[in-house]
């Protein structure tokens, strides 16, 4: 039997991060093989984890990153079972390190594709995700990722204080010296909060599906009825009730959380004139923990 020593016990937990107590056993059921005692600790690991996998990932963080020129902007919800385990600096790493991984040259259809590919160190996200589950006793959970190219504008991002909810978006000035100005600066990062306060469905009513507004007619044509609305004034009504619904669902038609008397589109088309330049709000996307 190889003698476990103190100072193999500490390599062993430099190297894989697990406890002090789970390297002494592992090195001693490996005959003090240290890469033997590495893989059994991986192979526990992944053990626990998929028993941890089970439990329900309702906390967390968002995080983001943007690129030197602000041409690329990536943001990602990461789950934690707990507020206690979001703050540790293994799960703000792993955060980080996934998000500057999503912010490279891969692209990813969804999250599955994104979990299979491989990180810079040599792990797959998916495995590093895994030793973070088996060293902190949580499981962690990726929820949803976005990652935006910004050729001919810029992306901006915000993160509110809590780090629970964020919000990248997309904008293009026709003038491109406009993305250079402070102006414009100031108002992508305007238009990052208005949606983290707002939480906007969609940019436009464009966007919104033929589905969800036959639905919202529905509901309100309901409503009217039950008020006692004739049924000839009821197909008069739905339109303005439509219009609220946009006004709170759709980014642009947004009462700007700093002035009321403003819609989102106003102050866009503000910053655009004082530029002399047309600005457009191209995407967003929000994340909120719980949501």
């Amino acid at each position: 039997m190889a003698e476990i020593t103190a100072a193999k016990v500490k390599e062993l937990r430099e190297r894989t991060g697990s406890g002090m107590m789970d390297c002494k056993k592992a090195l001693a059921e490996t005959n003090g093989d240290m890469e033997k005692a590495i893989d059994y600790l991986r192979e526990k690991g992944l053990a626990k984890a998929a028993k941890k996998a089970e439990r329900t990932a309702s906390d967390g963080r968002v995080f983001y990153v943007l690129n030197d020129d602000a041409t690329i902007g990536a943001m990602i919800e990461l789950n934690s079972e707990t507020d206690f385990v979001a703050k540790t600096d293994e799960f703000n790493d792993l955060g980080n390190k996934i998000t500057a991984h999503v912010a490279g040259k891969q692209t990813f259809a969804d999250v599955a594709a994104l979990l299979e590919s491989v990180h810079e160190s040599g792990s797959t996200i998916n495995e590093l995700v895994t030793a973070i589950i088996a060293k902190l006793g949580e499981n962690i959970v990726l929820k949803r990722f976005a990652r935006f190219d910004a050729p001919d504008g810029k992306a901006f991002c915000y993160i509110h204080s809590n780090y629970k909810v964020g919000a990248l978006a997309e904008l293009e000035a026709e003038d491109k010296a406009a993305l250079k100005s402070d102006e414009f600066a100031e108002l992508g990062h305007e238009i990052c909060m208005q949606i983290a306060a707002a939480a906007p469905a969609y940019l436009v009513p464009e966007d919104v599906p033929e589905d969800v507004i036959d639905r919202e007619k529905a509901v309100y044509r309901q409503q009217l009825i039950d008020e006692g609305k004739p049924a000839d004034k009821v197909d008069k009504i739905i339109p303005g009730k439509l219009r609220k619904y946009f006004e709170t669902t759709c980014l642009l038609e947004q009462e700007y959380i700093r002035d009321s008397d403003k819609k989102i589109k106003d102050v866009v088309a503000e910053v655009g004139k004082k530029l002399g330049t047309k600005i457009k709000v191209k995407r967003f996307a929000r994340f909120g923990i719980g949501e």
